[in-house]
């Protein structure tokens, strides 16, 4: 009788276990790659305050409103602050970074959304030092603000999960009379052109 009864309950119980760390994720067959997640593919630096995030569409009438997705904002990578005020110290530039978010797997899904100081990314702003070239001095205040402190040509490079992007800056000068930085990436490129 109590064999019997093994013969029944060990291939039972058996199928139990297995259904449950197949469920719970505890299985090593299982085939979930990283691939599958969004992951970042690049950013763009652009001119002006970081976009204010729209709120999740919620339901009306049981009809869920259609999601707007953020459109690419323009790359650039030369800009003067505006020198209104009393002069150097007194005037501002405000940029924010774009990163370009997708599927590795499915590069047609690029989705684009403000990064400017965000944590998850690990985005650093890095005003440059004072050269003979770059004597211009710009302060990162935060939230992609630099304040001009020092009349000439500067620039800024931003670092984001290994991608990097140097953005000119003249300080009561015209930028395109400067110098490119040491090191110069280019923006980077936008995988789609539609939003």
């Amino acid at each position: 009788m109590w064999r019997r009864r093994c013969l029944v309950l060990v291939p039972v119980l058996s199928f139990l276990a297995a259904a449950l760390m197949m469920s719970c994720g505890g299985s090593s067959s299982s085939s979930t790659a990283s691939t599958d997640f969004a992951s970042l593919l690049g950013f763009n630096v652009c001119f002006g305050a970081p976009p204010i995030p729209t709120p999740k569409p919620t339901a009306t009438n049981g009809i869920i409103p259609t999601v707007t997705p953020t459109p690419i904002c323009s790359p650039i990578v030369t800009m003067a602050p505006d020198p209104v005020g009393t002069g150097a110290g007194s005037n501002s530039v405000q940029f924010n970074a774009q990163g370009i978010f997708g599927f590795a797997n499915s590069p047609a899904t690029e989705k684009f959304r403000d990064i400017t100081d965000n944590n998850n990314v690990n985005i650093s702003w890095n005003p440059a030092p004072i050269t003979t070239t770059f004597p211009g001095k710009i302060f990162y205040v935060g939230d992609g603000e630099f304040t001009g402190q020092t009349t000439g040509c500067t620039y800024f490079t931003v670092i984001a999960a290994g991608f990097m992007q140097s953005v000119v800056v003249g300080v009561n000068v015209d930028p395109s009379t400067c110098p490119s930085p040491p090191g110069a990436a280019t923006p980077s490129p936008s995988v789609s052109t539609s939003p």
